[in-house]
């Protein structure tokens, strides 16, 4: 048994009484009834405050994030209401805790014993551990050292025969590795052909086009992202207005209500970074309403030099008062482009050069769910939907209502954001969502609640687990190497299409998201599909190696270390990349 790389042809066993088991009282759908994973130290901004972009040509901002354009490798290698009687579904896009002070394991860089045939595996891996720790401490000037680092690694066959095992029972924060369990936690309890859910109600009759009290919104957790968008939400509420207009309402004499049921309220959650950083992308918050996954995307685009350049704010309507201009500089200036929101307004300012084609940058909103309700009365109206009193937030307005449209949005498309891209807010909204539509309660207990039940599922422990978010950007997260090789071991057993969209999602390494930059050179080139993962003192890489023989072997490396600046790139990426090279060379003795 193994799987095949190439094309991602796959030959995995299937598991179905088992995701019987995981879907059994589950809901299909959800809502009816500065390394690729950013969080490392705060750069000095104050909260909702703006920091320049780096200089360049034709730049994207990412925030902390590296993202790549390239697709994964296809080779080698998503109540009643009078005069109102149909209910649709509309698709998007449709045409008419350990706390961090306590001390790591005692003995953290000591070798691992090795047995058997994987004695040399074990081997060459503890030359490269040692090596990245001399590499550390040198790079520290001896801050970070063997007796304060801890270097847990954890490599599994498909047959489940452990080759490593070095540390890999200790419980440690996994930064981003967390996302692998919020996306297999959603395919196994919800499914492949899961939904997003958002469903327009009313308790009010229509007369002569106006629908005569309020119309309502039920939340169900959709970040309403698309990966590659300009942040603009007409695909997902274009197809609503229209249904609407169908049942004859082209106006709303009260409000636009937005009932959060029992969702979290959008805030910061514990263990985060600095409140300085939380104007960024990664910090953006999650919801049982969003919109753009929380965040405005800035579009900017120069004139000639001296003109001012002209600037795009999507969603179209946020709700906050613009503030700023962008000039237009001569050809092969520097590009300077400060942005940032809070209650105050959005600001975009700087210049920009004449040469650079356009300029990108994404940054987080004051609240996810004011965005949706100013973005949903925006993009209603603009679709021949007007909303006479704009919108109100009230907890409870849906019962009892009559369910008119149903916005659905597939759960896989949040996938390639989650894992090739690391979208925190992506991760975290599918995190809370996936416990709503499973009746635990979109909250954050519910969330851990859920991947228990996962893995209870699967069939893999959740002892020692911490789970606050679906992002790992958290301090308070924890997980080990040997659960999260468990978990993946079973991920390839739940068979397709589950597999497949998780597999395909990933990172693969030399070629596209998180991994575009590494390993580009050596024999794990289009090798390795694997989830990097990246906060201040925690790095880590977990996924799947194809040998050059053409087996697949499962592996998790995980690093918690004082917190240093550069470390991770001068170290333990690496150290972590030289292990993929090491596994790529294995051949079973």
């Amino acid at each position: 048994m193994g799987i095949e790389f190439e094309k991602l042809g796959i030959r995995l066993g299937r598991r179905h009484a088992l995701i019987a088991l995981a879907l059994l009282g589950a809901m299909w759908v959800i809502g009816s009834g500065s390394d690729p994973d950013p969080a490392a130290a705060g750069d000095g901004t104050p909260p909702g405050s703006m920091a320049p972009a780096s200089p360049g040509r034709g730049a994207r901002a990412q925030g902390d994030r590296a993202q790549s354009a390239l697709a994964p490798a296809p080779d080698p290698e998503r109540s009643g209401a009078p005069g109102i009687e149909s209910t649709a579904v509309v698709a998007p896009g449709a045409q008419p805790p350990v706390r961090e002070s306590d001390p790591p394991p005692a003995a953290s860089v000591r070798p691992a014993r090795q047995e058997g045939p994987s004695a040399l595996l074990g081997g060459a891996i503890e030359r490269e551990v040692a090596r990245a720790v001399a590499r550390a401490r040198e790079g520290s000037k001896g801050k970070v050292h063997g007796s304060n680092t801890v270097v847990s690694v954890h490599v599994r066959d498909l047959e489940g025969r452990t080759l490593v095992s070095r540390l890999a029972r200790s419980p440690l924060r996994p930064a981003s590795n967390l996302k692998l369990l919020t996306c297999a936690t959603a395919l196994v309890l919800l499914g492949p052909d899961a939904s997003f859910e958002t469903t327009f109600l009313t308790r009010d009759p229509v007369a002569e086009g106006v629908l005569e009290g309020d119309l309502i919104v039920s939340a169900g957790g959709d970040p309403l992202y698309r990966d590659g968008s300009d942040g603009s939400i007409e695909d997902w509420i274009g197809p609503v207005a229209r249904h609407l207009r169908e049942l004859g309402i082209q106006r709303v004499q009260g409000s636009l209500v937005l009932d959060e049921g029992e969702f979290l309220s959008p805030g910061p959650g514990p263990g985060w970074p600095d409140p300085k950083e939380y104007w960024k992308e990664y910090c953006a918050l999650s919801a049982g309403f969003s919109a753009n996954a929380g965040c405005l995307t800035a579009t900017v685009l120069p004139a000639a030099p001296g003109g001012q350049a002209t600037v795009r704010v999507r969603p179209r309507t946020f709700g906050l008062d613009r503030k700023g201009t962008v000039t237009t500089g001569k050809a092969r200036s520097s590009l300077n482009v400060a942005v940032g929101a809070n209650s105050g307004g959005v600001t975009v300012r700087g210049s920009i050069p004449s040469d650079v084609s356009e300029y990108e940058a994404r940054f987080s909103a004051p609240d996810p769910v004011e965005l949706f309700g100013h973005a949903v009365v925006g993009s209603l109206e603009r679709n021949g939907v007007s909303i006479r009193s704009g919108f109100r937030r009230q907890r409870g307005a849906a019962a009892d209502a009559k369910a008119i449209a149903v916005l659905a949005s597939p759960m896989r498309d949040a996938l390639v954001p989650v894992l090739r891209d690391s979208n925190n807010s992506v991760a975290d909204q599918l995190f809370v969502a996936t416990a709503h539509g499973v009746g635990l309660g979109g909250t954050r207990e519910g969330g851990l609640a859920a991947t228990r039940r996962a893995l209870e599922a699967l069939g893999v422990t959740h002892e020692g687990l911490a789970q606050v978010d679906g992002s790992g950007l958290s301090r308070d997260n924890r997980v080990s190497t040997e659960q999260l090789t468990a978990l993946l071991a079973e991920v390839l057993e739940v068979g397709e299409p589950a597999t497949e969209l998780f597999l395909e999602a990933l990172p693969v390494a030399g070629i596209s998201g998180s991994l575009a930059g590494r390993m580009k050179a050596g024999a794990a080139k289009g090798r390795v599909r694997a989830k990097t993962g990246f906060i201040g003192g925690t790095s880590g890489l977990s996924g799947f190696v194809e040998t050059r023989d053409g087996r697949t072997l499962i592996f998790s490396i995980l690093v918690d270390y004082p917190r240093f600046s550069g470390l991770n790139n001068s170290a333990w990426k690496p150290m972590q990349d030289a292990i993929c090279e090491v596994l790529v060379e294995y051949t079973g003795g």
